[in-house]
């Protein structure tokens, strides 16, 4: 009765929504006016791609080493998200993620800030999987981009493993080895023609309170040289009670643009500090569903909860016109981070009942890393007969080091419960002191990528391929791992009309070779060999009146690596056969109405085990990986000054493995509400801009399952946005 509810809630919704979009479009096509554009405020950086109706997308997108192209001429899913969607359903107090999910693909795991965690297509990511211009791993798992300094998101959920060159398979501070089902490239804010001055406050939770500047120039000889400045000063309560936020900022991005060349810099210094927040849980009960989410609003954190990360990062792109035809580029990154953190180990364990278990412990964690990349690479076009080919060859080398000690306090000093709220007892105190970091692993890549695109008539054909070698040593007990691999990636799109693509893609990639490291692990030390997996995308893209629609049909083949309980509050990391992601996904993003645009879409995934030891498992579910999920989001302009903003995310059950029925436990599914306004006006002249979002305006708590894992997350409490923006 209680879930029947639940789904008639969530239907009610999405029928109140869709009505709501319905009567809307009815009014509208009732005016006789044929188009309708908010007056404009500023231009915010060069513009150098058309974008679609309402200005959520980009039509352009980055593919690899061959730069920017149209997403139409793509042979897998991608949608470059613009700052406009950034800036309507971000909130700096949150994670990157909230803005991500309106990706159908892409599910939030966590909504605390103390983590950056998400699923695509039913697989775990992080910020190791974001590239900054271009170049990869240059964050990690506390850390993604901040979204002020960002002019557009290229999400990648295809195949696209060899078009990138070589990269990072690292997932999350103890250097797990997933291939990631795709990539999200963030393109920095630059200068545009139009001088930019614009000052911002933000307030949100609790009490946080931020402050931004965005400054934008250009100067010289035909505005050749561009410098733009984004600084970030957020500090406060967020909506959890007991939780804070203290993070600073600044990032310049330079730029300079000749007859024959482009060069862009980019650095920054980042100082991200939370206090409390922990959200992360695992379960040793044997319940058939999880026991009941607790309220959203519960602190589970001791006094002195709290991650510390400092991070320095910096990215050059340099492209050289060698020809009317040809050009070379080269990339670089570099960043260094270096933090610590005191906390209930990785996650809070609870029983049947909700009771937590002698097997939490207080946990002191030190940590830095430093991640060094280098691309150099020629591109142009030549034809052949009738096929013109855009040929694209590069040599690149990433290099990743990580340092990390880790101290747990006493076993057997935790109580209480999800509802009670968590005891520690006597005994508790003093806390682990903090350790002195030590080489965990470092890790090279070496490869050579060669693309070519061939166009002739109605299609296009990509072939790609990647040579990488892998070099990775665990200096904890001197282990070496090598691996030669060649990275396959080809596609076919076939344009039946100007504005209509049918596609297929195909891609296959490696896991790093993985060491077992932390101490958590009863095998730790042990050692697993690089794993393939393959992808492949048969789809669809339409676009048509300012709404870009795209319907994808997936297949992934992964390794199934997975904690298993070991009792006692240990675990033992197990590689048992393979996970099978297949799946259907619809996307709509654009204009429906003349004053309305949505974005968002449908994700249907059908993940199961195979290839288990001595099958016992095939069959199985995939851990964390929900079988439908859906994001709607609407944007309704309703003059020239006020627009309206409403996004639905419903997420449908999953399943971890445990002690419960046919060895499963349930994650109930979920569905929240967000909704707000932004209201244009002028001061003294200066055009003003003022925001208004509440997120989870339900207040609903619930879990959330990550993609692949037994762990879970709980959800944040409502939360409460205000924001004006001043441009001078």
């Amino acid at each position: 009765m209680k879930q029947m509810k639940k789904k008639q809630l969530t239907a009610a919704i999405l029928t109140a929504l869709m009505a709501m979009g319905t009567a809307v479009c009815a009014a509208e096509k009732s005016e006789s006016m044929d188009t309708y554009e908010l007056a404009p405020v500023e231009v915010e950086g060069v513009r150098t791609a058309a974008e679609t109706a309402g200005g959520m997308l980009s039509k352009d997108a980055r593919m690899g080493i061959l730069g920017d192209v149209s997403v139409m001429d793509i042979p897998y899913s991608m949608q470059s998200m613009t700052k406009k969607t950034i800036d309507t359903y971000g909130d700096p107090s949150q994670p990157l993620a909230n803005v991500l999910a309106n990706n159908p693909s892409i599910r939030p795991s966590t909504s605390s800030p103390m983590y950056t965690d998400f699923s695509m297509r039913g697989i775990n990511m992080n910020g190791n999987h974001f590239m900054l211009n271009g170049v990869p791993s240059l964050f990690y798992q506390f850390t993604t981009p901040p979204a002020h300094l960002i002019e557009r998101m290229d999400i990648t959920s295809g195949p696209n493993a060899a078009v990138n060159g070589v990269s990072m398979s690292n997932n999350g501070t103890n250097s797990g080895a997933t291939p990631a089902p795709g990539t999200i490239n963030v393109v920095t804010k630059r200068a545009s023609d139009v001088p930019i001055t614009k000052y911002t406050q933000v307030i949100s939770g609790r009490s946080t309170a931020g402050e931004y500047i965005d400054i934008g120039r250009r100067f010289g000889k035909d505005n050749a040289w561009g410098v733009r400045v984004n600084g970030e000063m957020l500090q406060g309560g967020l909506a959890l009670p007991g939780a804070k936020i203290d993070s600073k900022d600044i990032f310049v991005n330079i730029d300079h643009r000749g007859k024959r060349s482009m060069t862009n810099l980019f650095f920054g210094y980042w100082d991200h500090n939370i206090d409390g927040a922990q959200r992360w849980f695992t379960y040793s009960g044997n319940g058939r569903e999880l026991p009941t989410a607790p309220n959203a609003k519960t602190s589970y954190d001791f006094p002195e909860t709290w991650k510390r990360m400092y991070v320095k990062v910096m990215t050059l792109n340099h492209e050289q016109k060698l020809s009317d035809t040809w050009k070379a580029f080269f990339n670089m990154g570099y960043s260094y981070r270096d933090g610590d953190k005191m906390n209930s180990g990785a996650n809070l364990q609870f029983d049947t009942n909700g009771n937590f278990t002698n097997s939490n412990k207080a946990n002191a964690q030190n940590e830095s890393g430093k991640n060094m990349y280098l691309q150099l690479g020629v591109a142009g076009e030549v034809r052949t007969g009738s096929v013109k080919h855009n040929l694209a060859l590069s040599v690149d080398r990433s290099r990743a080091q990580y340092w990390n000690a880790t101290r747990n306090g006493a076993g057997s000093l935790y109580g209480g419960s999800l509802y009670d709220g968590i005891i520690f007892r006597p005994g508790f105190y003093p806390l682990p002191a903090m350790p002195v970091q030590k080489a965990q692993w470092s890790e090279t890549n070496v490869g050579i990528s060669l693309m070519d695109t061939m166009s002739f008539g109605k299609w296009n054909v990509l072939l790609a391929a990647t040579h990488k070698h892998e070099y990775l040593k665990n200096h904890t007990n001197n282990t070496e791992i090598r691996n030669n691999n060649i990275l396959p990636t080809w596609g076919l799109t076939y344009h039946p009309t100007a504005n209509t693509a049918i596609y297929y893609g195909h891609t296959e990639s490696f896991s790093r070779g993985y060491v077992v490291t932390d101490n958590k692990y009863v095998n730790k030390g042990a050692v697993m060999a690089p794993v393939r997996s393959k992808q492949n995308e048969i789809g669809a893209k339409y676009e048509n009146k300012g709404l870009l629609t795209t319907f994808a049909l997936f297949e992934i083949d992964e390794a199934n690596r997975y904690d298993q309980d070991a009792g006692a509050g240990k675990f033992r990391y197990v590689d048992d056969g393979r996970n099978i992601y297949r799946g259907a996904e619809l996307t709509l993003n654009g204009r429906i109405a003349p004053r309305l645009t949505m974005t968002g879409g449908v994700l249907y995934l059908d993940a199961s085990r195979d290839k288990t030891q001595g099958g016992r498992k095939d069959g199985y579910f995939v851990n964390g990986a929900a079988k439908w999920s859906t994001v709607l989001g609407l944007d309704y302009a309703v003059s020239e000054q006020l627009r309206l903003i409403g996004r639905l995310n419903w997420m449908g059950k999953s399943y971890i493995d445990s002690r419960g029925p046919n060895n499963r436990t349930e994650i109930p599914g979920y569905t929240t509400v967000d909704f707000g306004m932004k209201y244009l006006t002028k001061v003294d002249g200066m055009p003003l801009e003022l925001s208004f979002m509440c997120y989870n305006a339900t207040n609903r708590s619930y879990w959330m399952g990550r993609g692949g894992s037994t762990t879970f997350g709980l959800s944040m409490p409502r939360t409460l946005m205000f924001s004006a923006s001043l441009s001078m």
